[in-house]
């Protein structure tokens, strides 16, 4: 979710979060009290209520409420004491994203002043008004889902960050998905054809290998630095011209690999194509001012996936990298520029054309 998506919550999940969060009270203020079971029950709003302010820190720490609300005065702990332990302790860090409010005298502006000072963020007016109420618990709980939902995608984010440091997924060159994650990633998607998952309802996969044709001419003549933008530009038309669920790796020096879940069986073919016509139309440029007219040699193979046997295991995506290699060689071996794909269906039979 992102910050835009948290600030606009949709309605029916915020008024699923305001009658499932808690609201604890630690207050003995009787006239609070019947204001509150009014409000609570008109609300529906889930609150607990405890007049003692140890209990209400064991209560903080188990039940982890959306909304603190506390007099100024409680018999063994003040109010603003319990608010500092909650906003500053550094032992439960998700404690600070609590919403405090503090009851004190309306035009109390010390107290107000030391209050904001140590973290409260709502003070509720003594004596208590029941639409002030209302309006202070509305506010705290939009706050506190909004808090909660920023919360969860930081979470996320760092989550998915820490994957991909931690898996080294990402090629530093190109940005692309590196070797690792072809490794890691490609077994896991051929196990989600088998009846479930992301990829469930696709017909077929394609598993391209794709090569800078004459490179190490490049290499030889301009040197690494014009070789690497070279890898990096073809490494950047490949992404643009795939299709939105396809997924390109860095699979050597100068080659790629793309694998493709798609619908139809053209699908593949009409994805070759792009590739091709994406390099030869413009010639690559680098820094240096110089234009390379660049082509690409494409080996492919288009697995047909039979729903009924539900079975990939002869299939590996071992096989099917050895099947669009010797594609790719054949390419190569032809003059380069072109595409040599190879299907494969449950009877293994295959047949080849170029582009």
């Amino acid at each position: 979710m992102s910050v835009n998506e948290a600030n606009t919550l949709d309605f029916r999940k915020l008024k699923y979060y305001r009658h499932n969060s808690l609201i604890l009270v630690i207050s003995s203020n009787q006239q609070l009290l019947s204001i509150l079971a009014e409000v609570s029950e008109a609300e529906k709003y889930n609150c607990i209520i405890t007049s003692n302010g140890e209990d209400a820190w064991e209560l903080i720490l188990q039940r982890r409420p959306a909304i603190v609300l506390a007099d100024w005065s409680i018999p063994d702990i003040s109010g603003l004491a319990l608010c500092q332990r909650i906003k500053a302790n550094l032992e439960y860090p998700d404690l600070v994203a609590t919403y405090f409010i503090l009851i004190v005298e309306a035009f109390n502006y010390r107290k107000r002043q030391i209050g904001f000072d140590t973290g409260v963020d709502e003070f509720l007016g003594n004596p208590v008004d029941q639409s002030e109420l209302k309006t202070r618990l509305r506010t705290g709980l939009r706050t506190s889902a909004l808090m909660q939902s920023l919360t969860w995608t930081n979470q996320r984010l760092l989550a998915q960050n820490d994957l991909l440091d931690a898996l080294n997924l990402s090629d530093p060159l190109t940005k692309v998905l590196g070797e690792a994650a072809f490794a890691d990633i490609i077994p896991k998607m051929l196990l989600q054809f088998q009846g479930y998952g992301t990829y469930k309802g696709y017909g077929f996969l394609s598993v391209m290998l794709i090569d800078i044709d004459h490179f190490y001419q490049i290499l030889q003549s301009y040197g690494e630095n014009i070789g690497d933008e070279a890898i990096k530009a073809i490494a950047g038309r490949l992404s643009h011209s795939c299709m939105a669920n396809s997924l390109i790796y860095r699979y050597g020096l100068d080659e790629f690999a793309c694998i493709t879940p798609h619908h139809q069986e053209l699908d593949g073919e009409n994805l070759v194509n792009n590739f091709l016509s994406s390099i030869r139309s413009h010639p690559i440029a680098v820094s240096s001012g110089l234009l390379f007219p660049l082509t690409i040699s494409i080996g492919c193979v288009v697995l047909a996936l039979d729903d009924q046997t539900g079975n990939l295991a002869d299939r590996s995506i071992d096989n099917l990298v050895a099947i669009a290699a010797r594609s790719l060689d054949q390419c190569q071996k032809s003059g380069g520029d072109r595409a040599f794909i190879e299907k494969f269906e449950q009877t293994k039979t295959r047949e080849g054309f170029q582009k």
